[in-house]
């Protein structure tokens, strides 16, 4: 469907010649919230060995942000000064990560495939 196309049904809407159903109807996208089904969701657990290990990565993550920082001021090396900026977003790329798994709700969710073929509403 062209965007043209799109628009002019868009402008009936606002005019009023056209129901919102229609419309979803006519650009297939009509009951798309009923497409996903919720199968599971499972609260994350909160581990207090796992706060901790964030906790002492932030640690480190502001030393390697520290020193990064006052290599920048005192003029350090290029290669030491990527070393330590690659080690924070390592650190900060594992504090992500440990958070994500630890911490985040486990969600499952079952969808189903919409149909490919657009087709005009039928009067």
């Amino acid at each position: 469907m062209l965007i043209t196309e799109v628009n002019e049904i868009l402008e009936k809407v606002a005019k009023g010649e056209l129901t919102t159903e229609d419309a979803q109807k006519i650009l297939g996208t009509y009951k798309d919230e009923e497409l996903g089904k919720e199968l599971r969701n499972i609260p994350g657990k909160e581990q207090l060995e796992i706060f901790a290990i964030v906790l002492i990565l932030l640690l480190l993550e502001l030393m390697y942000d520290s020193l990064f920082i006052y290599g920048i001021l005192e003029g350090w090396d290029q290669q030491f000064l990527s070393f330590t900026i690659a080690m924070a977003f390592l650190i900060l790329g594992l504090m992500i990560d440990f958070y994500r798994r630890s911490f985040m709700p486990d969600v499952l969710e079952a969808k189903k495939r919409r149909r490919k073929v657009i087709t005009k509403l039928e009067r």
